[in-house]
């Protein structure tokens, strides 16, 4: 999982006089300042904010003590000023139990076993101006967001699950919807069973609706599928912008299927409407058990869509089960069923 962290008119500001902040997009803050001295701390973001007394909430996720994190910056430096990240861990005395800093694109952290929070600080040096974009917290894997992933393009990665027994050749491919403040795979919402299924995932605001990278992700796809020895694709989405995905990319690909949901955005942007299609799409229903849990601050895509998927293939409890129930009841061979059918008349 990749954390995705953007400075916004919320974000702690300790720099602000002598100080011009232009936000021009979530993903877009121009600051410049004459007067700064070096070393100055210009915003912080904290991950153990008190809504009911300070009416402030957590801009920054928890981390697993012991585990290592990688934490990147995306930031257009100037050639009078620059700005890096300072990360700093605390324990609940509040006393500093370490601190990390580095004027580099990334940075990397071994989360102390003993902290309670920590801060990120955005520290200045020279004077003149820099825009900020974001900067991203992910574990340290041998991928990128998880381990044997792959980037397929600048902010699009790729995770291809191929079980040792493929039975089945539809290649299953799911988009993940985008969201605020995290990328991941939706592979934890996806039973296990003897289909290969890729996963796509952006980092784009908006994932780019998974049109940015168009050439790459077709590239992958076709990829994903000589792999998995696959010769149908079905497509998966579960929200307006990850169901648009499923439909325009099942127009590129012959003979393939698409599993959408009803709230699907067919025109993003007057430049990027589609069609809605009708042969070979099927539309996710709604789960027996719904998601109630109460968005206060931020909207969640309705991830328990997935758990509405049908499998062509069964999971391993199944299989398991199955193998039980023929164990306990061995099917008898024809000359015995004979005998049985007709014991009657043989006696």
């Amino acid at each position: 999982m990749q954390y995705k962290i953007y400075w916004t008119p919320q974000t702690q500001l300790l720099e602000l006089q002598g100080a011009t902040i232009d936000f021009r997009a979530v993903d877009n803050v121009y600051y410049e300042h004459y007067f700064l001295p070096s070393g100055r701390a210009i915003a912080t973001w904290r991950s153990n904010r008190y809504y009911q007394r300070e009416k402030m909430v957590s801009d920054l996720p928890q981390l697993l003590r012991g585990a290592t994190y990688t934490i990147a910056r995306d930031i257009e430096n100037s050639d009078r000023m620059f700005a890096y990240l300072v990360v700093t861990f605390f324990d609940e005395q509040y006393q500093q139990l370490s601190k990390n800093s580095q004027n580099a694109d990334s940075i990397t952290v071994t989360v102390p076993d003993n902290y309670d929070f920590y801060t990120i600080d955005l520290v200045s040096a020279g004077s003149g101006s820099f825009v900020f974009h974001d900067f991203v917290i992910r574990q340290k894997t041998t991928g990128i967001l998880r381990d044997n992933d792959t980037r397929i393009a600048p902010k699009v990665y790729t995770y291809l699950q191929i079980p040792d027994k493929v039975t089945t050749k539809t290649l299953r491919v799911i988009f993940s919807e985008p969201e605020a403040g995290t990328v991941d795979y939706m592979s934890e919402w996806i039973k296990e069973t003897q289909q290969a299924v890729q996963y796509i995932a952006s980092g784009d605001i908006d994932a780019g609706f998974y049109r940015q990278y168009e050439a790459e992700i077709i590239n992958a796809i076709k990829s994903s599928r000589q792999k998995a020895r696959a010769n149908k694709l079905e497509f998966v989405g579960y929200g307006p912008i990850s169901s648009y995905a499923a439909l325009y990319y099942q127009n590129k690909f012959k003979g393939s299927l698409a599993v959408i949901s009803d709230d699907v955005n067919l025109e993003p942007r007057a430049d990027l409407k589609i069609i809605r299609a009708i042969d070979d799409v099927t539309y996710l229903t709604n789960p027996i058990a719904p998601n109630h849990q109460v968005n206060l601050i931020v909207n969640h895509p309705k991830y328990e869509r997935l758990s509405t998927l049908e499998y062509e293939t069964p999971t391993p409890d199944e299989v398991r089960r199955q193998q039980a129930y023929d164990l306990a009841h061995p099917k008898k061979n024809i000359i015995s069923n004979f005998f049985t059918k007709n014991k009657n008349n043989t006696q």
